[in-house]
């Protein structure tokens, strides 16, 4: 059985600056091209958010969150690359410590994988700009694991809402929470006209089976078919 998603004020906000912003991409007929080899009608660019002053909304709600949901939180760890810079926004919010952690060690120098001081036992949020498939998130997180600290819950911009990747995260015991989802995304840009219904069905029917999509679609490329790093 699905979750049942209960829409937020806030989901349906971050969702509008998302799509004012462009950072979310909706292309059911020039689908893209994700890390996995499978092609997608959906693409978000975090690193956008950047450009533009209304990332001080998106640290500040991101803050709010972490301070919500782990008050006892004692550290802020970035999911590498893409959420390096918002994680730092977000830790100089809160006045907290701030880490990132690469998806494999660096090959010169310490030649770490976490780059920046932790503590043993040191309470610790991750903050990922999106969550898909959720692999790149367990992976940070059992990383700090193995470090020493302890891992509170994970906070995203974006979450994909992808049945997999929710029992995935849930079965590495990761408690989790985004500012904004799929669900919401879908809700405005129809409302909005930024996508017509046909559209949306098409994108609705890749979210319920990315990979069945791709296959149907015969966009699936052989040489990347894998399901690695996924995020």
């Amino acid at each position: 059985m699905k979750n049942v998603h209960v829409m937020r004020e806030q989901e349906v906000f971050i969702a509008q600056k998302l799509l004012e912003l462009k950072a979310v991409k909706l292309q059911p007929n020039n689908p893209f091209e994700w890390n996995t080899g499978w092609m997608a009608p959906m693409y978000f660019d975090s690193r956008k958010i950047l450009s533009y002053r209304l990332r001080n909304i998106f640290k500040a709600e991101l803050a709010c969150l972490v301070a919500e949901h782990y008050p006892q939180a004692e550290a802020i760890a970035a999911v590498a690359p893409n959420a390096i810079a918002i994680g730092a926004l977000v830790a100089d919010v809160l006045n907290l410590p701030f880490l990132y952690v690469s998806p494999e060690p660096k090959n010169h120098g310490f030649e770490n994988r976490i780059e920046g001081d932790i503590k043993i036992h040191q309470r610790v949020v991750i903050i990922a700009d999106q969550i898909s498939w959720g692999g790149s998130s367990i992976s940070v997180q059992k990383a700090l694991l193995q470090n020493g600290a302890d891992v509170i819950g994970l906070v995203s911009i974006l979450n994909y809402e992808f049945e997999d990747s929710i029992q995935a995260i849930k079965k590495a015991h990761l408690d989790f929470v985004a500012l904004t989802s799929f669900s919401a995304v879908m809700d405005k840009a129809c409302e909005q006209g930024t996508i017509s219904l046909n559209e949306a069905e098409i994108i609705r029917l890749w979210h319920d089976n990315p990979e069945k999509w791709a296959e149907q679609k015969q966009t699936i490329k052989p040489k990347r078919t894998k399901k690695l790093n996924k995020k």
